[in-house]
């Protein structure tokens, strides 16, 4: 018994030891937190690559804070420390200008079926877009809607004169800024983890994102108005480490494809679902709260103050360049927003 014991047990070990070495652990950071959109992405994307690697490689999901701010998580994926990286086109600007085209008030609209039909199938995002991403070491897999970005406030904001005064609260990059100046406010960039206490302090005024997202961050409490300008999506982008991508087996890069794939298919379900309820429960509990929808005339300012800022990110983008390179990286955003708004027409149309 014992020789033939001992054998066995030597097999065992071994086995188990190299099992434990093919074990792979992936983290995936987001910015946003255990109940928003992108921690339905990541999740839904660590159960897939766990399904189709049969338990051998393990997504690390990583929420808000959890390792630094939204530009944290981005450079920590463009250097390689962690391999997956999700947040808005709004705070990748500074990595990957030309990106911003997405961030441009009225280009994208708030069609969510043509938002979608863009954001998973357009040749100038996942081709001319995405090679800028890899300019920096990242590698583009998803581009989605969080729903329509809302703004709060706490008086009714419905031309540019109303905003005079207010302090909004914006994300980091130079197009948000840009485009809350142009709109006659005052743009405060904040982490979100600072925006509540700010609200409720009264050093900014208001803020913008999804219903689903102000309802988990509670910032329906200290805002007295909700305004839907029909302006635009939160745009929510997942994106890998590039030359860590490129080093792995083709096996393992069409797992990721497709845990991508049924990722966003999660996250739109969950975003449509998720808007509407979040939507109810806000007027349950804040019954007084005032809502407001822009209607095709008060729109149609905004719209015409927004078409400045096309200009806006051209140059944003050419100064983001050496001297030698600023003529054709301003002809190459001119030709992503081109193309990008195209792309949007003939979505509407089909």
């Amino acid at each position: 018994m014992k020789k033939f014991f001992a054998p066995l047990l030597t097999l065992g070990l071994s086995l188990g030891i190299a099992g434990a070495v093919q074990a792979e652990t992936w983290k995936f950071a987001s910015e946003e937190d255990k109940g928003d959109v992108q921690a339905i992405y990541a999740k839904t994307f660590a159960d897939v690559i766990k399904q189709e690697s049969d338990g051998d490689i393990k997504v690390k999901v990583y929420y808000y804070g959890q390792l630094g701010t939204e530009n944290d998580v981005v450079e920590l994926a463009a250097n390689g420390t962690i391999q997956f990286v999700s947040v808005g086109t709004g705070h990748l600007g500074s990595y990957v200008p030309e990106v911003q085209a997405i961030s441009l008030p009225y280009v994208l609209g708030t069609d969510e079926t043509v938002t979608r039909k863009v954001l998973t199938g357009s040749k100038t995002i996942y081709s001319d877009l995405a090679h800028k991403f890899e300019d920096v070491n990242l590698k583009l897999l998803s581009m989605f809607s969080e729903g329509e970005m809302v703004w709060g406030a706490n008086k009714p904001i419905r031309s540019p004169e109303d905003f005079a005064n207010h302090k909004i609260r914006t994300f980091t990059s130079t197009i948000p800024v840009e485009t809350y100046k142009a709109f006659g406010a005052t743009p405060t960039p904040l982490s979100w983890g600072e925006v509540y206490g700010s609200l409720q302090l009264k050093t900014i005024d208001g803020m913008v994102n999804p219903i689903y997202f102000i309802y988990n961050a509670k910032w329906h409490e200290v805002q007295s108005h909700l305004i839907f300008p029909g302006q635009q999506p939160y745009v929510g982008t997942v994106s890998t480490n590039n030359k860590w991508f490129n080093n792995l087996s083709p096996e393992k890069q069409a797992m990721i494809q497709k845990a991508s794939v049924a990722a966003e298919q999660a996250a739109f379900e969950y975003q449509t679902r998720i808007n509407r309820e979040h939507m109810d429960r806000i007027m349950q509990e804040q019954p007084s709260m005032q809502v407001v929808v822009l209607n095709e005339a008060e729109r149609s300012r905004f719209k015409e103050l927004a078409e400045g800022l096309h200009e806006t990110y051209y140059n944003v983008v050419e100064n983001a360049y050496d001297d030698s390179e600023k003529a054709a990286a301003r002809e190459g955003a001119r030709n992503i927003l081109e193309s990008l708004m195209e792309e949007v027409e003939a979505a509407k149309n089909s």
